[in-house]
């Protein structure tokens, strides 16, 4: 496969999300993201992590836990040895440098959680600038050690071309940094998710759209795992509708539009290169603010900066389709499981 077909676990109901799993699973999707926060999974013991991964054959389906996880998920995970698991650990997280070297060979234990700066209203600088000063910090802490682990989670939205230049810096930005530490040719494991702040309760079905543009731009940038949640997802749980579309968008990208058998296909393209190379040079001038304003573990300045992106942001008051644009405020609602 070109990229993993990223299918999101979640709810409170243990035995409804392992049945959903593996209707995901036998519908072609290829890796499992448990999804925690507000509609959180809560698994807290082994018997309720067994009755999760119940039926699946998890030393062939990649495990990615989402960003800020706990340690405590490597006691909980401790039987799946042979299983490719993605802890999704912070960075900043405390006694990190001793957890990692006793990881199973196929675990992989930090994710740079950058999608949170976009979903909290930054821009594609911003999201890029926290990527690279993240990355800056890891090499510094850990060195090299750390490759190994190191993971990066971006978001995708409705602008598919932008999505395209901003994973394609993420990989130049990358590549810039691992040199200056004295490493070539060092791989990134890029997970990409679609945008929260995109989604609309009103009309939610157009949301689909936004959610197929998100993921086109996720597959052309050359994201590893890529996640498109559900279109209902603002209203509430999806129903097995909503995760079958989802999962549906990107096997119709891959088995249909074979859009994942050409390696980089924006590379040439005027539009996509002059737009890689002015959102890496626009990021690297704010990492380097961040990094003279104390790095990654001092961010106070640089989220201040973020919450005025997303004031200006709100403020432009741009047309959105199906809510100020073409609204019908009598189509009904697409069915959910409630919340």
């Amino acid at each position: 496969r070109s990229w993993h077909i990223t299918a999101v676990i979640y709810g409170p109901d243990v035995n409804y999300a392992n049945e959903q799993a593996l209707f995901d699973l036998e519908g072609g999707a290829s890796a499992l993201r448990l999804q925690s926060g507000k509609k959180t999974l809560n698994i807290k013991s082994n018997n309720e992590l067994s009755r999760l991964l119940n039926g699946i054959h998890t030393e062939y389906v990649p495990i990615v836990l989402t960003p800020n996880s706990s340690l405590d998920n490597i006691d909980l995970f401790k039987k799946f040895q042979k299983s490719s698991i993605y802890l999704g650990l912070d960075p900043l997280t405390h006694n990190l440098e001793s957890a990692l070297p006793n990881l199973p060979e196929n675990w992989r234990g930090v994710t740079i959680n950058s999608a949170k700066i976009h979903n909290d209203g930054g821009t594609e600088v911003q999201e890029l600038a926290h990527f690279a000063s993240s990355v800056a910090y890891c090499f510094r802490t850990f060195g090299k050690g750390i490759l190994k682990h190191l993971n990066v989670e971006l978001c995708t939205n409705q602008d598919a071309h932008l999505n395209i230049a901003k994973l394609r810096a993420a990989r130049a930005i990358y590549s810039n940094i691992t040199r200056e530490f004295g490493i070539k040719d060092a791989s990134l494991t890029i997970h990409s998710t679609s945008s929260e702040r995109m989604m609309q309760k009103i009309d939610a079905w157009t949301n689909m759209l936004r959610l197929m543009s998100a993921g086109f731009g996720a597959v052309i940038g050359g994201a590893d795992f890529i996640t498109t949640l559900p279109y209902t997802d603002p209203i509430g749980l999806p129903t097995k509708m909503g995760h079958r579309v989802s999962r549906n968008m990107q096997i119709m990208m891959m088995e249909e539009s074979h859009l994942g058998l050409v390696n980089d296909p924006a590379h040439g393209s005027f539009f996509h290169e002059r737009m890689t190379h002015a959102l890496t040079d626009k990021a690297w001038s704010e990492f380097q603010n961040i990094e003279s304003e104390g790095g990654i573990e001092n961010l106070s300045r640089f989220q201040l900066r973020v919450k005025k992106s997303s004031e200006k942001r709100l403020l432009q008051n741009e047309p959105i389709l199906g809510v100020t644009l073409h609204a019908d405020e009598t189509i009904p609602s697409p069915e959910i499981r409630g919340f």
